[in-house]
């Protein structure tokens, strides 16, 4: 199957029902951004519940409000690393691509 990788005459559908161009590199910032805002939120209020936990314990109070933060730094760094690993897997994929149809091309003209 000889898989043309820079086709711009715009068979879109195609393309999406034959796997021939790959859809999921387009969301994966939207994925990320979306995923700081509710590791955001989700961190503040687990901050705001540490807060509300004082008036049980001061120093379970404590322990949530260092779980909210780290909630927000590990659930971050986590998040990012995910994101360029897929990244990467994409890449790979795509250079395998250019790979594949070089050597087509050079075996065509031999």
């Amino acid at each position: 199957m000889k898989v043309n990788i820079d086709d711009s005459s715009g068979n879109k559908f195609k393309d999406f029902f034959f796997f021939d161009k790959l859809f999921t590199p387009v969301f994966i910032t939207f994925i990320y951004w979306l995923g700081l805002l509710l590791l955001s939120i989700s961190g503040l209020l687990t901050i705001f519940g540490g807060f509300a936990a004082f008036q049980y314990s001061f120093l379970g109070g404590l322990k949530i409000i260092f779980y909210g933060l780290l909630i927000v730094v590990i659930g971050s760094i986590y998040l990012r690393i995910t994101m360029e690993l897929i990244c990467v897997l994409f890449n790979i994929n795509r250079n395998i691509e250019k790979l594949a149809l070089k050597s087509t091309n050079v075996e065509e003209s031999d």
